[in-house]
């Protein structure tokens, strides 16, 4: 199962298609969300059932899991479906509200970066879910870190004159 029906969403459910017999998506509102070219190709899709105005309960097993129960919304009739694995893909709010107006942000709160993690503030680097960057995963992350890191050494290295006074 995948929870949530926003682009993440409805990406992992098309992505999954190809290598399980079956994917069920679990959305809480009464429509997906997700771009009009991603509910194209999943309803082109056999295996891939989507069940919208859900909300999700549990997810159960004991070493493993087994299945999900979730609550229609709209009779409050609360069903069970056995299956082998749950993707939460529910979106995500970056925790950036804290910086104001310090560093360019998009209409998501996403901190603007360039390929080199650095934002519109001279020595000011970002990396990970927070920024821009188009895909959420973890080891998207790390490399945007390690680039950012990088970036940002080499950015003293080359201001480190304006910086000796801070050197401890």
């Amino acid at each position: 199962a995948v929870i949530g029906g926003g682009n993440s969403g409805i990406a992992a459910a098309i992505d999954l298609s190809g290598i399980v017999k079956h994917a069920t998506v679990l959305e809480f509102l009464e429509d997906i969300k997700a771009d009009s070219v991603l509910q194209e190709r999943l309803k082109e899709l056999p295996n891939v059932t989507v069940i919208t105005n859900a909300e999700t309960k549990e997810i159960t097993g004991d070493e493993t899991v087994n299945g999900i129960t979730y609550q229609e919304r709209d009779t409050g009739e609360e069903k069970h479906i056995e299956l082998d694995g749950v993707f939460v893909q529910i979106g995500l709010v970056p925790n950036t509200d804290w910086l104001g107006e310090a560093v360019e942000r998009n209409r998501y709160g996403e901190i603007i970066v360039d390929q080199n993690g650095a934002t519109n503030v001279p020595g000011v680097f970002a990396a990970g879910d927070c920024t821009d960057e188009k895909y959420k995963q973890i080891i998207i992350s790390m490399g945007a870190g390690a680039t950012a890191s990088l970036s940002a050494f080499d950015y003293l290295v080359r201001h480190s004159k304006e910086f000796e006074a801070v050197t401890v």
